[in-house]
């Protein structure tokens, strides 16, 4: 593949990215406190909107292996991703009511997270056969996360030029929803056109039930090893999006900079990237994705510090305090899960060679299924959390009671602590080498 290959596959996931993480940051205090369904409803209704994935993933990954089109194997599924993506964002980003309803707000949702099925398990599945080297690998799914990168760093400076002249949340929501609304459709059509295709024929096998397709994964330990290890991190990242415009606004008490410090957040991540990937080159890709853990889990703790050390200065010295700990915290964001992406890859020519059958659809399903699981758990968990124990009223804002605010800041701080140490173990001991994989493709290579 040329450079403008790559790029054309690899930007596909910046409509995705740039529709998925305002999700967490922006949709659900938008529907929980502007267009008043409650944060605990909002909750709820997002957990089983993710969860809904959980039974598309599996059925997404076995008809990507099973019925490859005429077109190629996944071409066909991007083309249908795209107009589904465009009908979800509309009812999502640009609400027609001042109170939608709860059947609104789930019909968006699963519109929302079935596109996402369509379009990221396909071109997870894609990479296998674009990119069957280890290193390349690395390097085509990290270009892949930076396209990601590239999305949320688009979408969170259109909110921070937004808020200058109109700071609702609405008007930041409508805005973001209007630029995907632009950008879907280019950027698909330009990648059907642009990136080759795997054009294999239809499995003659008869289709099984995508649920027992998972069977044999399950009882395979190094993918699972994997595959919680992503969950955990997924979990994390998720659940200090979800309560971050809350945290700066009753705990920081600095809102008016959240989306600009933010915006700050993701362009330090796009550096972090570059230092991972090269770390993922020069050693492999789980023992740098578990240096990435170690050091949030570093700079976490640096924070929960820092914080009882400027929680009483004036707002400028305060900023700084917070703007330092959100940058060094962004710079491990984009470190685990591109390389997570390529040890799967890696895995799944392994699961090729001893079950002779390409099975990359069905494995990167495997993956998304439940990292979903993990994602789900960080929008209900906090929220329920904070509401039912501490009696947390989003709509008081920083006159919530100061036991309801620590729980935040302790949730915000230690939840991701212990998740990313849990992963880190997992992806240390992770076995699969650089020089094993380079055996395994070439014993496919071999049987071909």
């Amino acid at each position: 593949m040329n450079l403008f290959q790559r790029l054309s596959y690899t930007a596909l996931n910046f409509p995705t990215s740039a529709a998925g993480m305002p999700m967490f940051i922006f949709i659900l205090p938008f529907y929980a406190g502007d267009l008043g369904l409650g944060l605990s409803l909002v909750g709820i209704i997002f957990f089983f909107g993710r969860f809904a994935d959980v039974l598309t993933d599996p059925v997404m990954g076995v008809l990507i292996d099973k019925f490859p089109s005429r077109w190629g194997k996944h071409k066909l599924w991007i083309f249908l991703s795209a107009p589904v993506f465009m009908l979800a964002t509309y009812v999502i980003f640009l609400p027609p009511t001042e109170q939608p309803s709860v059947i609104y707000f789930i019909v968006g949702l699963f519109l929302m997270y079935s596109a996402f099925t369509l379009s990221s398990i396909t071109q997870l599945s894609w990479a296998s056969f674009l990119v069957p080297n280890y290193d390349d690998r690395t390097k085509l799914l990290t270009l892949r996360e930076l396209m990601s990168l590239m999305g949320m760093f688009t979408v969170i400076a259109i909110p921070a030029i937004v808020e200058i002249n109109d700071p609702s949340l609405r008007a930041k929501v409508n805005a973001i929803g209007m630029f995907l609304l632009f950008c879907i459709p280019l950027i698909t059509l330009n990648a059907l056109k642009q990136v080759p295709d795997s054009i294999e024929p239809a499995s003659k096998e008869r289709l099984t039930n995508p649920f027992r397709a998972f069977r044999s994964l399950f009882k395979n330990r190094m993918l699972n090893k994997i595959v919680f290890a992503a969950v955990l991190i997924g979990f994390c990242m998720s659940l200090n999006g979800a309560l971050y415009l809350i945290w700066m606004e009753v705990v920081i008490e600095l809102p008016e900079y959240s989306s600009r410090l933010m915006l700050a957040y993701y362009v330090v991540s796009v550096f972090g990237l570059w230092v991972w990937r090269k770390l993922g080159i020069k050693t492999s890709k789980h023992y740098a994705a578990g240096i990435a853990c170690l050091y949030a889990i570093v700079v976490l703790l640096i924070g929960f510090v820092g914080y009882w050390f400027i929680k009483d200065f004036e707002d400028f010295p305060k900023l700084i305090g917070v703007g330092s700990f959100i940058i060094l915290y962004g710079f491990a964001f984009s470190g685990p899960l591109p390389l997570i992406n390529a040890i799967t890859a890696d895995i799944s020519d392994k699961l090729n060679l001893e079950g002779g059958e390409n099975i990359s659809g069905t494995v990167f399903s495997y993956l998304t299924t439940l990292t979903k699981i993990g994602f789900a758990l960080a929008a209900v968990v906090p929220y329920v959390v904070l509401e039912i124990l501490w009696g947390f009223d989003i709509s008081l804002g920083i006159e919530n009671s100061t036991s309801s605010k620590m729980a935040i800041f302790y949730i915000y701080t230690f939840v991701p602590i212990i998740s990313y140490s849990i992963a880190a173990y997992l992806l240390f001991s992770h076995s699969l080498s650089r020089e094993e994989h380079a055996k395994i493709k070439s014993n496919l290579q071999k049987s071909l």
